[in-house]
Formats: C-alpha cells, structure tokens, sequence
C-alpha cells in the first residue's frame, strides 16, 4: 500500500500539522503497540485523517518487515483492521480495498505462525467472523458486491445468527438468501430493549444492533423481494410495536433481564410456614 498525504501538507517528512515527523519516521514506531493504541486514541477522538495517516504508514512499515515474528504479525493484522475501520469511517472504501483484501492473508499467517510457535495463543485471537464483517463492509461500499456476499455470508457462517452481518447483507447486496437469514436472526435475537436511552436487539452471540437499522433492513427487504414482503412487513411492524408499548411501560426495558430476575424470585414465602 502506498503511502497516504493529507492535501496541503506534502513537505517531506511530515504527515499532519501537529504531527510532524522528520525523516519519515513515525513518532512510536520503535514501540509498535503504543503507535496501534494512539490510532485507536485518534479514531475514537474524531481525528479521522491523522488516523488514517498514521494506520496507513503503520501498515507499510510492518509490511516492509520480511521475516517478522509472531507479535509482529500481530501488529500488522491489528493495524489494518484498523485502516479498514477508518476508511469505512472516512467513506473511503476504495482506499480500504487492499487493507481488506491483505487482512484475511495476513490472519492465516498469524494463525501458522502461532500453531508452530504459541499455540496457548490462538485462543485469544480475534474471532475470525469481525474480519469477514469488516471486509464485507468495505465491499459493499466500494461496490464489489459478489466479495461483499462472500463476507457477510461468512460472517454468518461462522457466527450463526449474526444480526448486524444480517442487516448489513440484506441492505447492501440483498439476495433471497441474505433476507432469509435476516430473518432467522431477528427472530433469535429476541425482544426489542432500550439501554442507554437507544433501542436496540442484542443477540447472544453478536453485537447488539439498533432498532432503526434492523427495521431498514427489512423495509429493504420487504421492497426487493415480494416473497417475503409479507414475513418482513410483519416482523418490522411487530419490532415497532415492541418499542411503542415500551416507551408507554407495557413492556419491560429489558424483557430478557427481567425475565432472569423474575427467575431468581422465590416461588413462595417460606416464612409463612415458620
């Protein structure tokens, strides 16, 4: 990957106004773990370009390393989950492209060189199927929408009723397969809920997805496959009924909570037999 320059800053060695790095030497570099946690710092900061910046010459100095070791495979792999999810930010997917296409090749090496040298740690890995949904999401916004499929849908393959998989799949690339999973996974994933003042459907194995996005995803659904105009119609408007009788209190905040305390209330009053 070549190097990125922010416009109106291309005096050599220098990356960002605030930054600058002289020689070309990114500041932390000699401590990679620190430099991946500053780009974290700046994404969830706002400072998108200095973070696309720094994740874009991470990547290209790890790379640059020919016979790297198992940490620095580590490195390199987190540093382009993080390039993807600033290009996914900045909506810049075509910049993101080869971030996502080298990101599985880069884990199968991280997976080879753990089981010859650190088993213990393979365990402690990501789960494979968030990379498949972050490819999946530069994909379908770059317009490649046959390796988008693939990538949601083995995202969904390896995490079975991933919702947020499902929703992206269904409103991005739909197919008669994509809504049919959408489908499955709205229906396990359980009652609507409000936390932190949002609606939202939290699966038990996947990431909570908020309500808005579910029910776009099935109005999209409903609008491009008549098949299942019907079962998308019902299930949206059964979601928003959920929400309603919610904000009115006839139905708990948190239905899978309360049915959990409910369960540890004693049957009776053991005192009255005293």
């Amino acid at each position: 990957m070549r190097a990125y320059k922010p416009q109106g800053h291309e005096s050599k060695g220098s990356i960002c106004p605030d930054n600058p790095h002289q020689n070309g030497t990114m500041f932390g570099m000699q401590d990679p773990s620190q430099t991946l946690v500053q780009i974290e710092r700046y994404i969830e900061g706002g400072r998108l370009e200095l973070s696309e910046v720094m994740a874009t010459q991470f990547c290209d100095h790890m790379m640059a390393v020919k016979k790297r070791d198992a940490q620095q495979q580590i490195h390199l792999l987190k540093g382009l989950r993080l390039l993807c999810d600033v290009c996914i930010l900045r909506q810049k997917p075509q910049q993101g492209l080869p971030a996502a296409k080298r990101m599985h090749k880069e884990r199968k090496k991280l997976v080879k060189l753990l089981k010859k040298h650190a088993p213990q740690l393979l365990g402690s890995m990501r789960p494979e199927h968030e990379d498949h949904l972050r490819a999946g999401r530069i994909f379908a916004a770059a317009g490649k929408d046959g390796a988008a499929k693939k990538s949601f849908a083995r995202c969904e393959d390896l995490a079975t009723g991933h919702l947020q998989a499902a929703c992206l799949a269904a409103s991005t690339v739909p197919s008669t397969q994509h809504v049919k999973r959408l489908l499955s996974a709205v229906e396990a994933a359980g009652p609507v809920i409000r936390t932190g003042g949002v609606f939202v459907l939290e699966p038990n194995n996947s990431p909570a997805v908020a309500l808005p996005e579910v029910i776009e995803a099935l109005n999209s659904g409903a609008n491009g496959f008549p098949e299942f105009a019907e079962a998308c119609q019902t299930k949206s408007n059964g979601l928003s009924a959920q929400r309603e009788a919610i904000i009115s209190g006839e139905q708990a905040a948190n239905a899978q909570l309360q049915s959990a305390l409910d369960s540890l209330q004693p049957k009776h009053d053991y005192y009255q037999y005293g």
